[in-house]
């Protein structure tokens, strides 16, 4: 098979494998309308704040992988970068709760919950093996 049609054909499955809606702007335009419905018209305000919370995430880890692996000095300036860079996600987070209603308290409360039902005498290696098998 030719280079070019090896494209074409994965092209072709990519398209096959694709919900109407992520290639419709008709049919995102309704689910558009419904969700933002859904969320008190706060369909921009979440779409933003997970959008921002991806990227800044990203900015950590693209911080930490040059600090493991670019010699990247772990010093008082990099800890002051990582901590704008936190702040940062905290800002998306709130804003990705605020948008979907759901008080932080309830969040960190629900997380503890369900760490302290998976960990329940503590970190455990044996749990992490299981579930890495899963």
């Amino acid at each position: 098979m030719e280079v070019k049609e090896y494209f074409k054909n994965y092209t072709d499955f990519v398209d096959s494998v694709t919900a109407e809606v992520s290639k419709n702007d008709a049919i995102f335009a309704e689910r558009f309308k419904q969700l933002s419905t859904q969320l008190g018209g706060n369909y921009s305000r979440l779409d933003n704040a997970i959008a921002g919370l991806a990227g800044e995430s990203g900015e950590v880890a693209d911080l930490w992988k040059k600090i493991k692996y670019h010699d990247l000095a772990y010093d008082d300036e990099t800890r002051q970068k990582l901590k704008k860079e936190l702040g940062d996600v905290c800002w998306y987070l709130f804003q990705t709760a605020y948008a979907l209603g759901m008080p932080m308290d309830e969040i960190i409360d629900g997380n503890i919950a369900k760490l302290k039902q998976r960990h329940a005498h503590g970190f455990s290696p044996e749990y992490m093996q299981h579930k890495k098998g899963a």
